[in-house]
């Protein structure tokens, strides 16, 4: 009984960057068992969005591109009043902000910075730039190798006593300029509101209860209580990824009454080798 427990155990976690069913360092199973803690409910299709403007949906780390109508289907989740922050360092998911009508871009660089928490250089610290519900009492952000952002209005940025490291040697060389950097930016669309986090390692277990400051975690909650309807993307969001019974376990939610009975015989298949595999050994 034991090793099979341990067997499901092992099934269940993974490794993977940003999965919330990864409690180490990368993952972010801290976060959502805040999210969990604050009621909140998991979205895998986007034309389910509530029609409300109460809502917040939180969008951390994409991973796949979504289709054209699930990019509508947020837009006019956004247009009608309601919140929507995109946490993302790729320049990929570009394409996902310009399908829901934003202006925000993400741009990829290794940002080094006087100001920082660690001593490392990519620990960057940001700053509040201006009055905002995710910026008010929280003095800082403490980033992983953030990319920045341009366009919308900026809600924290860097210190003026930061710059692109493009040779690579960490430090401030010729044609590399002091600059402040976006690492939050917010946009209003329609009647609501979109916020893009330039660092969506922000969110990460080691980043929320390791060793970092707590403003970390102070903004997350801001985050999760900011609108009376808390909502979390986990269709394309890498931080659906999960190991092997996981991953059986949302296919059996989505399943249709045909893919289910074809679960079940392909479960019984494995139940019956593994029985059989045992008795032979």
């Amino acid at each position: 009984m034991l090793g099979a427990i341990l067997v499901l155990l092992h099934l269940s976690v993974t490794t993977a960057d940003y999965s919330r069913y990864n409690p180490g360092w990368n993952g972010t199973s801290v976060l959502f068992d805040m999210i969990d803690g604050a009621g909140g409910t998991m979205v895998t299709d986007p034309s389910l969005l509530p029609g409300q403007g109460n809502g917040m949906l939180l969008f951390v780390a994409p991973g796949r591109e979504p289709p054209d109508q699930d990019k509508e289907d947020l837009r006019d989740f956004l247009f009608r009043g309601n919140c929507v922050l995109i946490a993302s360092d790729r320049e990929e998911d570009n394409e996902l902000l310009e399908g829901i009508g934003s202006s925000i871009r993400i741009r990829r660089a290794d940002i080094i910075s006087v100001d920082r928490f660690f001593d490392d250089p990519s620990s960057v610290i940001a700053f509040p730039t201006g009055d905002d519900p995710l910026s008010s009492g929280i003095p800082r952000l403490v980033g992983n190798d953030p990319s920045f952002l341009e366009g919308g209005t900026p809600v924290y940025a860097t210190s003026l006593l930061s710059f692109r490291d493009t040779d690579g040697d960490q430090r401030l060389g010729k044609g590399e300029v002091l600059e402040r950097f976006t690492i939050v930016s917010r946009e209003t669309l329609g009647n609501g509101t979109l916020y893009v986090v330039s660092d969506p390692s922000i969110f990460i277990n080691g980043m929320l209860v390791a060793n970092p400051p707590t403003e970390n975690r102070d903004f997350v909650a801001r985050i999760l209580s900011l609108r009376p309807v808390l909502l979390a993307e986990q269709n394309y969001s890498r931080t659906a990824e999960g190991g092997p019974l996981i991953r059986v376990i949302n296919l059996v939610k989505n399943a249709t009454s045909i893919e289910m009975a074809a679960i079940t015989l392909s479960m019984l298949l494995f139940g019956l080798f593994l029985a059989f595999g045992r008795r032979d050994a």
